[in-house]
């Protein structure tokens, strides 16, 4: 264990419960669990960058607190957070490439999020999920005498389902009541980032409805263009909900059509896309098409679609707006901060479905994306993907969280 503790990159959630602060802190690559600490534990946390040493961190302590922080109470919070996998050290390292080895030898890659977001059992999952569209704020269940045109893509969130489930409904309706596609691309956002733009896998995917195939001859012509080793962090594929979340509904969806027209199941495939941050982008003032690498990559996937003789269709997993303290915000998130949310993400959303690319980057790059688009990279690629489409605003909706005070806030949509 090295004497200067480096975080590892966490999202740290503050939670209020019996009128007391919490500090939860989270892992977005899923290698550790969950863990809470106090707020003297977060400030104590705050000081772990790799360069302040055991008598640094301890100064700063007694100069906040007035009282000295021990060494052994210090060294065992280092150990518990090292224990958890918190900390960047040998432990977690050989933890990590165990995990990212076991990874790439399955064949599938693992629900990661099943049990927790969404039931196992396929029985119950149906009526979770079923639950979503009856709900009063849903679309209502497909009808199985309508059979609608098979839309070019649709926009999906990619948040929880406790929070977001009649929003995914509202997108996905429309595609259980059309006749489906042959193959779906999937752009979901890489909340951990990557080296890449784009993120490529050739694993199948695992859900409880049954196993969905990837499209390994298109992935792999796609990584062949390109140039870039499009697979150097496949890994990220292994806990992202981005992709995972859709591939569920898509795989229900199907299910839910052949069930309501009393056909056999039309079989489908996926192509999983992570797209990685273009926020250097933002703060450049350069649109991300600028960027060798990301044109590259979107020239080589439109073209591979134009010359496709299968149905294709794109779906986009992503939220919108992360505003509030959870995120880093100090002003609150009140009523009216939510309605200025709101209005701004109408603008964006409007530039959206009329495909206007420079229009979408200047109402994030305004305010150097104030409210944390986090689907700004893959909607940005959708819209260059998309030719000659026009969209539709389905429905809007933001989850505020009291505990944090915070607020994520996501759309639904469809093009044709």
């Amino acid at each position: 264990m090295t004497d200067n503790p480096r975080l590892r990159p966490v999202e740290v959630i503050p939670v209020e419960q019996d009128g007391r602060t919490l500090i939860y802190l989270k892992d977005p690559l899923n290698f550790a669990n969950p863990l809470g600490i106090s707020p003297v534990g977060y400030f104590i946390l705050s000081h772990f960058d790799g360069r302040n040493s055991y008598i640094d961190i301890q100064a700063a302590f007694s100069k906040q607190f007035g009282r000295l922080l021990l060494a052994d109470e210090l060294k065992e919070f280092i150990e518990t957070l090292d224990r958890h996998y918190y900390l960047h050290s040998e432990h977690f390292l050989a933890f990590r490439n165990s995990l990212v080895e076991e990874f790439r030898r399955q064949p599938a890659r693992p629900a990661a999020h099943v049990g927790a977001v969404y039931k196992a059992d396929p029985a119950e999952l149906k009526i979770q999920l079923d639950g979503f569209f009856a709900a009063p704020n849903g679309p209502g269940l497909p009808n199985g005498r309508t059979r609608a045109a098979t839309p070019k893509a649709i926009v999906a969130p990619h948040i929880d389902f406790h929070r977001g489930g009649t929003a995914y409904a509202w997108a996905y309706k429309s595609l259980a009541e059309s006749g489906g596609a042959d193959l779906f691309i999937l752009l979901g956002t890489s909340h951990c980032g990557g080296q890449t733009p784009f993120i490529l896998t050739l694993k199948d995917f695992e859900t409880p409805l049954g196993l969905v195939e990837t499209d390994k001859e298109f992935v792999t012509r796609l990584q062949e263009r390109c140039g870039a080793d499009l697979f150097a962090d496949e890994y990220l594929h292994r806990g992202e909900h981005s992709l995972e979340f859709q591939v569920l509904f898509l795989k229900y969806a199907a299910q839910l059509r052949a069930a309501l027209a009393g056909e056999p199941e039309r079989p489908f495939k996926i192509v999983p896309i992570l797209v990685s941050s273009f926020q250097s982008m933002v703060v450049n003032q350069t649109p991300p098409e600028r960027d060798a690498a990301v044109q590259k990559c979107l020239s080589v996937l439109s073209g591979l679609v134009e010359r496709e003789t299968r149905q294709v269709c794109f779906v986009a997993g992503v939220d919108l707006a992360h505003v509030g303290r959870e995120f880093g915000d100090r002003e609150p998130v009140n009523a009216n901060f939510l309605k200025w949310v709101e209005s701004e993400d109408q603008l964006l959303i409007d530039r959206l479905a009329a495909l206007d690319a420079p229009g979408f980057f200047r109402e994030i790059a305004k305010n150097q994306d104030k409210r944390r688009i986090c689907g700004f990279a893959p909607l940005y690629s959708l819209i260059h993907l998309l030719n000659g489409a026009s969209g539709t605003h389905l429905n809007y909706s933001q989850a505020f969280t009291r505990e944090t005070g915070s607020a994520v806030t996501f759309t639904s949509m469809i093009f044709a």
